[in-house]
């Protein structure tokens, strides 16, 4: 109940956690000593990033997770020359794990609470942390994108428009890598969540954190929809062991 409360008074609305005007203002206005501890303790109030209450141990296990996870699947996609696009970054870990093999990573997230947190925990000189407007706004074209544990709490139609988006960035023959939960006894889809009317489930539609699965021909069809090409899956038990959260999960693959 309590961290329900803080995720509230510190959201954007929307599916938007730390994205309170003042996230960005208090992270900026804290003395460099203490900025750390601080962004480590707005990051526990959010439902998205720290499990535990060791904050600085829920911290290494997202660098240790995120680093075996461009270790396992994106390294193969990699290259001193690249521009990579991190769609849904968070506090930045994996975009610190890919930095140091591409030339420019743009680490897009709706929360400029959580970007201000990014900077403070993964800044790095190659390192863009920016809005997705700001990435709207841009023209050069990315030579990748992927999104890790970010589509499974966008709906349909916030998914169609984050899709758009990254159809627009990725250059022809690029590649897309998208991370998604199938549907499963812990991942009810979208449709089955709206159709609980129950007072729990409209009170976590509206103010939790929104958990979806789509099934494999859902998202293929969402991502063609978008103009890319060539939808294949994979499951992520083939890939990697590296972050247990997304053990029996699926990685789709298209190309700009």
């Amino acid at each position: 109940m309590v961290r329900t409360t803080a995720a509230a008074v510190t959201s954007g609305g929307s599916q938007n956690f730390l994205g309170a005007w003042w996230v960005p203002f208090l992270v900026r206005m804290t003395p460099s000593p203490a900025r750390e501890s601080v962004v480590l303790k707005l990051l526990a109030l959010s439902p998205h990033y720290f499990y535990g209450r060791d904050r600085r141990a829920e911290a290494e296990r997202n660098r240790i997770s995120r680093k075996g996870l461009v270790r396992d699947i994106l390294i193969p996609y990699l290259h001193p020359t690249d521009l990579v696009l991190d769609y849904g970054c968070g506090p930045g870990y994996m975009a610190a794990a890919v930095a140091p093999f591409v030339r420019r990573v743009e680490a897009i997230d709706i929360s400029k609470g959580v970007l201000a947190c990014a900077h403070v925990l993964n800044g790095a000189s190659n390192i863009d942390y920016e809005t997705p407007q700001s990435a709207e706004a841009r023209d050069e074209g990315v030579d990748l994108a992927y999104s890790f544990a970010v589509i499974q709490h966008l709906t349909d139609e916030a998914l169609g428009r984050s899709l758009a988006l990254l159809r627009r960035r990725v250059r022809r023959g690029g590649v897309l890598l998208i991370h998604f939960p199938v549907p499963n006894d812990k991942w009810r889809t979208e449709g089955e969540w709206k159709a609980d009317q129950s007072i729990t489930g409209r009170a976590k539609l509206r103010f939790g954190l929104n958990c979806f699965g789509r099934t494999e021909d859902q998202i293929v069809d969402l991502v063609v929809n978008a103009g890319f090409q060539r939808p294949h899956t994979i499951p992520l038990a083939a890939l990697t062991v590296a972050d247990p959260d997304i053990a029996g999960e699926w990685l789709l693959i298209a190309s700009g």
